[in-house]
């Protein structure tokens, strides 16, 4: 069961001043429940009500005939007469309808409203803080989630790898669970079941063989027709206290070849821009920096924000900024697609078309044919604005022309023209 409030706030100075006069009652209804807060399907449900006199008199001053009213889903249950509520949040009282209605299951709009008969003159009372209405969702089960964080640590004694996992588990409206089954698999295997805490938190520890291949973690609660899960991965990487790591996939597109083999550099800067903490190429293998299968792994220091950015043959394809805590792996993706596709024009100041010119934007290069143009290219889309591309057209007599610098949007294709000036004009 949830449930959504329309409930005005005012305190006690607010409601005298406005809507008050010096020997007024203001009466002030602050919340609405229901009882048993999780009804079956049929049971009795009970309304409750907290209500106080924010005004400076008791309400028996004013009216004998203080009422309230019980609306479920548009239509009154009851309405129920007021014994005297005198002044002051600390005189405020609970009051019920008794059970009014049998729920079923679905979505039920409760409405109370005090004053119900307007007995309180509206220059005595504030008829702004004498309603509340809440939704609330009966037998719907709402699906939940599981969040968590894996620590690993290696143990080069054992050559194992001590595990702890924590996290927590709420309902999609992030309302924690407590005492909620929570399932762990590490690899295929189930692990001893665990139950969340009074907040939702839950903490489990293990240790697993050291594998030289990452180990998929998942996490699930079982809620009768809902199974919710999130995965994480064990990554085959031997970090010791104080060590934390990276783990970079790189997603490139297996059918374009001019970066097949091209590695990626990475530019650590730790904590700010002013200390660069290191420069890594993806084609180093050490026992701090390797690849495996698709994962390039590097061991930092632990308790440190790194700033990172990323190039391809000096074009930079992502940039990221993260804190690393004691034992972490933060695994990051790296798309690098070759989606955009440039074509060269090559011109002298007539117009003339130049066959047989060398076009060359770093690791992008063609010849053109005898119309002046170019194969089409696949290219790396320009990252940002200030880092476009320009082009090198080499003449067979050795003279060079530089384009004018462009950008080129993921998707997209287009043609640049080159042109040769005549050296007699």
């Amino acid at each position: 069961m949830f449930s959504f409030t329309v409930a005005p706030s005012f305190s006690l100075t607010e409601s005298v001043n406005l809507f008050g006069e010096i020997n007024s009652s203001d009466i002030v209804l602050n919340d609405i429940w229901i009882e048993p807060e999780n009804p079956n399907n049929g049971e009795a449900v009970t309304i409750h009500a907290s209500v106080y006199n924010a005004g400076v008199v008791p309400t028996q001053d004013v009216t004998d005939a203080l009422t309230i009213a019980y609306i479920v889903n548009g239509e009154i249950v009851q309405i129920s007469l007021l014994e005297n509520i005198l002044p002051g949040t600390e005189n405020g009282v609970v009051v019920s309808s008794g059970p009014v209605f049998n729920v079923l299951p679905g979505t039920h709009e409760i409405t109370t409203i005090i004053n119900y008969h307007d007995t309180l003159s509206h220059l005595r009372d504030n008829p702004g803080n004498n309603i509340v209405q809440k939704i609330f969702q009966v037998g719907i089960k709402l699906p939940s989630t599981v969040s968590f964080d894996t620590y690993q640590r290696y143990n080069d004694e054992t050559n194992r790898q001590q595990i702890t996992i924590q996290g927590e588990a709420t309902n999609i409206r992030l309302e924690k669970l407590r005492n909620q089954e929570i399932s762990i698999d590490i690899e295929g295997s189930e692990q001893k079941k665990i139950m969340s805490d009074q907040n939702g938190q839950f903490l489990f520890k293990t240790d697993i063989e050291f594998k030289d291949r990452p180990i998929k973690i998942l996490t699930h609660v079982n809620e009768n027709s809902f199974l919710t899960n999130q995965i994480q991965q064990i990554f085959p990487v031997k970090m010791d206290k104080g060590q934390s790591a990276l783990a970079i996939e790189i997603n490139a597109q297996p059918s374009k070849n001019n970066l097949k083999d091209s590695p990626l550099t990475l530019v650590l800067f730790q904590d700010n821009y002013d200390s660069l903490f290191e420069k890594i190429s993806t084609d180093i293998n050490n026992e701090q920096s390797f690849t495996v299968e698709n994962l390039f792994l590097t061991t930092l220091p632990s308790e440190h924000t790194y700033i990172a950015e990323m190039y391809v043959e000096g074009r930079i394809v992502g940039a990221f900024q993260n804190y690393f805590s004691d034992n972490v792996v933060i695994k990051k993706e790296i798309d690098i697609s070759e989606s955009s596709q440039i074509q060269f024009r090559v011109v002298n100041s007539l117009g003339e078309p130049q066959k047989n010119v060398s076009v060359k934007t770093w690791i992008y290069s063609d010849k053109t044919n005898e119309d002046g143009i170019s194969e089409w290219m696949d290219v790396l889309p320009t990252f940002t604005s200030n880092e476009p591309y320009i082009a090198q057209a080499t003449f067979s007599n050795g003279e060079v022309v530089w384009s004018k610098p462009f950008l080129i949007e993921a998707e997209e294709r287009k043609v640049i023209t080159i042109i040769k000036e005549n050296q007699d004009q």
